[in-house]
Parts: C-alpha cells; structure tokens; sequence
C-alpha cells in the first residue's frame, strides 16, 4: 500500500509539472504571436513636436528623421529575406502613411492594413500580402527611442551652450511659443549666429516682436531697455 501511494505521489508530481511546463511555453508562444502588443511611438512629423513635455527644435527633429531612416534601411538589409519592410511613419485620421527604405510613401486606410497596424508598426509585404512584424516593430521601436532620447540630450547641450550669460540676442520670428534668436555677440566671421529657442519667458513672448533685443542673465532671457 505504502510503494502504491508513493507511486501515485510521484505519477501526481509529474503531471504537475507537465502541466506547468505547458502553460508556461504556451504562455511564450501567445506572447510573441498574438496581435494585442503596445509599441510606444512618437510622430516625427508633428508640427510642434513634443516629446516627453521637451519641444524639440527643427534641429534635431531632422536629425531625429535622418537617423530613424537608417535604422530603418540597416534593419531591412539584415532581415530581407522576411520580406520588403514598411514601416508606419505617420498617421492622419484614418489615413496611414507607410514608407520603404526607397523612401516610397504608401497610404492606406486603417481596415486595409494588418489587426493590431499602429503608429511605428513594421510591416512585411511578401507576395503582394501585407502581414504585421511584432518582433520588427518591438526592435525598431526600441532602436528609434534610444536615439530619440540620445537626440534630446544632444539637444539640451545644444542649447545650453548658445544660452550665454550677458550676450545680447536680436529676436527674428515667433511662433508656437518658440523663437528665432540671433546673438549679437557671437559672429562667425561677417554672419550672425542664429538658433531656435524653445526655453523664453511667456510674459516675454506675448508682446515680444521682430527687432526686440533681449539680454540673458542669470539663466533667463530679460528685455534689454533703450
């Protein structure tokens, strides 16, 4: 009776196991397959882009576009054989703006693409049918918002050092709360060097127009009086 139970012990243990062992590669495989994935995404294309409360000036956004470019063509060359990357760069409404490493723009309606199609999805045409790319789309996100963040502390250097203390800057253009400003203390040979500031004083801007001079002092932009 004794070896019958323990028999019955060790038989009751193994199928535990089994069953555990099942639902955790089950558990994997519904991860990597299913449609239901969340990819964070910024839009490079937005007019006033904004990423994490940072305005990012026109500067960097083309930099930012530039590199996401290359990323794009690098991981299309490694993984041609998967199929012809697209990649989801914009969208507009129901309208989803696609584009190949050719630099090739698709659009297309939301129910014409994959289940689970979003903004910085990876998709891959291969005998004129259009599948989604999870395991692309998750790489790529993660690529582009490694450089977007390298891009935004490369913007913030940038900006510190254009920002110096007692120069005068000679206001160009306004616009979304941004500034066009021209330092009049640092020439570069006959050329006035010219930068967009995102970092101005609202009370500043509302009033602030063309021709304006403005001091920086004690890390802030002050109106230089006649």
């Amino acid at each position: 009776m004794n070896l019958d139970l323990t028999n019955s012990l060790i038989n009751s243990l193994k199928e535990k196991e089994f069953i555990q062992k099942f639902m955790e590669e089950l558990s994997k495989y519904l991860e990597k397959n299913t449609n239901n994935y969340n990819i964070e995404c910024d839009n490079l294309h937005s007019k006033d882009l904004t990423i994490d409360n940072t305005k990012i000036i026109a500067k960097y956004r083309d930099e930012m576009l530039l590199e996401r470019g290359k990323i794009l063509k690098e991981y299309s060359e490694l993984t041609k054989n998967k199929g012809e990357l697209l990649y989801i760069y914009n969208v507009n409404d129901n309208l989803y703006n696609l584009t190949n490493c050719t630099h090739e723009v698709i659009t297309k309606k939301l129910e014409e693409l994959p289940k689970g199609s979003t903004l910085g999805s990876v998709l891959r045409k291969k005998d004129n049918n259009i599948e989604l790319d999870i395991d692309a789309s998750k790489e790529i996100a993660e690529k582009v918002n490694a450089m977007i963040k390298e891009k935004i502390d490369e913007q913030q250097n940038y900006l510190e050092n254009k920002r110096v203390e007692g120069h005068t800057y000679k206001l160009g253009e306004k616009y979304s709360e941004r500034v066009w400003l021209y330092d009049l203390d640092n020439k570069n040979g006959k050329t006035i060097e010219g930068f967009e500031e995102i970092d101005f004083p609202k009370e500043l801007y509302e009033n602030a127009k063309e021709g304006d001079l403005f001091v920086y002092k004690e890390g802030k932009y002050i109106e230089k009086k006649n």
